[in-house]
This record gives structure tokens, C-alpha cells and sequence, in this order.
């Protein structure tokens, strides 16, 4: 496995630390915490202190998390500014309520209980219109606790989908 290969977690990911299946054991469980789109193969060696390739191919195969090929910018864009929303892929747009519930899901996984302001905004929209207008907030706040790649990952994994 290339030392270089930074994992994210997939939706499927995020919903298997709340829902804790079977096959999901307390080594690979604690893997999967430190699982932030940040991290490369060579990162996890130095944490767990020994070969992570074979918890994270695991992970891999469960659909838990997936390898992208080279570490992401960790710095925003010169002048500060957030990143612009990654063109949308293919995947088809949600029903309001599941956006609304998809977009404060994201921001619960990646900033836990410093993202609960935010959160609860997110939850008191009311109509697309609204979310859409709380997105530049919603980018701002995971720049400003995370990072750029963070930001990004929202914007393939999440605004790709809001109507």
C-alpha cells in the first residue's frame, strides 16, 4: 500500500460509529475515529506504531473509508478566502429534509460539539433557500476548525447533493 494514500470516511463510515456493527472491533472502531482525511498511511504507522495497511485495507473493504491518491492542500487559499464548491458530480440532489439532515451530520462528524451552534442553525432552516444561504457560514466554520480539504469533502460529499 502507497505510504502516501490519505483516507477519508464515507457516509457509510460516519453512520458505522454511531450504529457500531459487528464487525466494526474496538481497534478498528478507534482507527476509524482517527480517520480525517487528513491523515496518510505513513501518519497512522507513526500512531499506532505499527504497520496500519492491513486495519485500513479492512476499513477499505467495508466501505468504511476510502484512499485518495495524494494529501490534500491543508491551507486555505492565500488570501484566506474559503475555497469555491467543487463542480457537482452525478449524484442525484435529496429531498430537503435529507439535505438539511445529511448537511448536519457533516458538521456533527467532523466538528462534534464545537459545530452544535451550527448545527442547530442548519436545523432551524426552513426551506432550501434558506440551507443554501447558511452554506458560506457552514464552509467558514469548517475551514476555521478544520481545514481546506475538510471544506472540500463537504462540497463533493454534501452541497453536490442540495437542491
Amino acid at each position: 500500500m502507497d505510504k502516501h494514500l490519505i483516507f477519508s470516511k464515507t457516509e457509510q463510515g460516519r453512520e458505522a460509529l454511531s450504529s457500531r456493527p459487528a464487525g466494526l472491533g474496538p481497534r478498528l472502531r478507534s482507527l476509524l475515529i482517527m480517520v480525517d482525511g487528513k491523515r496518510s498511511v505513513a501518519d497512522f504507522d507513526k500512531l499506532l506504531g505499527a504497520d496500519a495497511a492491513p486495519l485500513l485495507e479492512q476499513l477499505a473493504g467495508q466501505g468504511w473509508v476510502r484512499g485518495e491518491g495524494a494529501a490534500p492542500d491543508n491551507g486555505a487559499a492565500a488570501d484566506g478566502a474559503v475555497p469555491a464548491p467543487a463542480p457537482a458530480d452525478a449524484a442525484p440532489a435529496l429531498p430537503f429534509a435529507d439535505a438539511r439532515r445529511l448537511v448536519v451530520r457533516f458538521v456533527n462528524d467532523q466538528l462534534g460539539p464545537m459545530g452544535e451552534p451550527l448545527a442547530l442553525r442548519i436545523e432551524g432552516c426552513k426551506t432550501p433557500a434558506d440551507l443554501q444561504a447558511l452554506l458560506p457560514r457552514v464552509r467558514e466554520g469548517l475551514l476555521n476548525f478544520k481545514n481546506a480539504a475538510t471544506v472540500a469533502q463537504f462540497d463533493q460529499d454534501v452541497a453536490s447533493r442540495l437542491s
